[in-house]
């Protein structure tokens, strides 16, 4: 048996769950279009991805979780770039640290993948034990754990940056060049230079 990206299509193949012809086309579409070879078989309609995750949970040593309703944290979800987990359909759930040892527990629809495992566990540097779930489970806590980014007000942005809209007199920051003094007023009053914009182009 292959112990490759493609485990889980020698696997079913097996198991007399799709034939030759289906994994070969199944095959032929990852390489054309990417993805993952379950993906494929369930794109061109050969097995239904609960068949699978069936299949896969079938085999003792690959366990199931639900994420419906699971909270990850922040230091989590940063372990890996958002775009990663969604182009790898993975998430990570569980970070256990022993000594020097930290295991991480990632879900992913294909726990089979020890090309993907390995590289999961270079990129977070820690032993991945991969968990079973299903797509459109990870996908939805990819959305509803990733992190809120801050809202930009006009209040929050004038805390943020308390010398952008002090009080400035443009009148006595002249520039040896009268067109550029022009610009930088029009693009003052435009919002696209705040003052303290404007005061680092004349001086610096």
């Amino acid at each position: 048996m292959q112990t490759n990206a493609n485990r889980l299509g020698e696997m079913l193949l097996e198991a007399g769950l799709i034939d030759q012809f289906q994994l070969d086309s199944a095959l032929s579409m990852q390489r054309n279009l990417g993805g993952r070879i379950g993906s494929a078989l369930v794109k061109l309609g050969y097995l239904p991805e609960e068949t699978i995750m069936e299949f896969l949970e079938s085999q003792d040593k690959y366990s199931r979780i639900s994420l419906l309703e699971l909270k990850i944290s922040k230091e989590l979800m940063s372990l890996l770039p958002l775009e990663r987990m969604s182009e790898l359909m993975v998430i990570p759930v569980e970070l256990r640290k022993s000594g020097h040892e930290k295991n991480l527990r990632i879900a992913m629809t294909d726990p089979t993948n020890l090309r993907l495992i390995d590289d999961l566990q270079f990129a977070t540097g820690c032993k991945v034990i991969p968990v079973l779930a299903a797509e459109d489970e990870i996908c939805q806590a990819i959305k509803n754990n990733a992190p809120v980014e801050e809202e930009h007000t006009p209040e929050a942005d004038e805390q943020r940056t308390p010398l952008a809209s002090a009080a400035v007199n443009f009148e006595d920051l002249k520039t040896e060049d009268p067109r550029l003094d022009v610009l930088l007023e029009v693009l003052k009053q435009k919002g696209i230079l705040s003052a303290l914009d404007v005061e680092r182009v004349k001086f610096n």
